[in-house]
């Protein structure tokens, strides 16, 4: 079974979501002693979309401001795309329902 457009789209927000709240979550703790950051990772699922996971870090890691900036750059971009997407499907399907009707 194929997932329809708007389903990997909304998948992609999610995951977006997830990465940004990884990350924020590592900036907020960054001065807390004996941190153990969490580490956001990205997977297809076979249905369609994506998924992201989160794990904590077996040991205490220091956390790197200008690679958690990016991440969080990165996630935002995620979404963005994910969401114009989201309305090009809805767009698209509207078009096809002003057609049928």
């Amino acid at each position: 079974m194929r997932a329809d457009a708007t389903f990997v789209a909304l998948s992609g927000i999610a995951a977006g979501q997830k990465r940004l709240q990884g990350s924020s979550h590592n900036l907020a703790n960054l001065l807390t002693e004996d941190f153990h950051p969490v580490r956001t990772s990205q997977e297809e699922v076979a249905e369609g979309g994506t998924r992201a996971t989160q794990k904590r870090a077996q040991q205490p890691e220091p956390v790197s401001i200008a690679n958690e900036l990016i991440d969080q750059e990165l996630a935002a971009l995620q979404i963005r795309a994910s969401i114009r997407a989201v309305d090009t499907a809805l767009k698209t399907l509207g078009g096809l329902l002003d057609i049928k009707s």
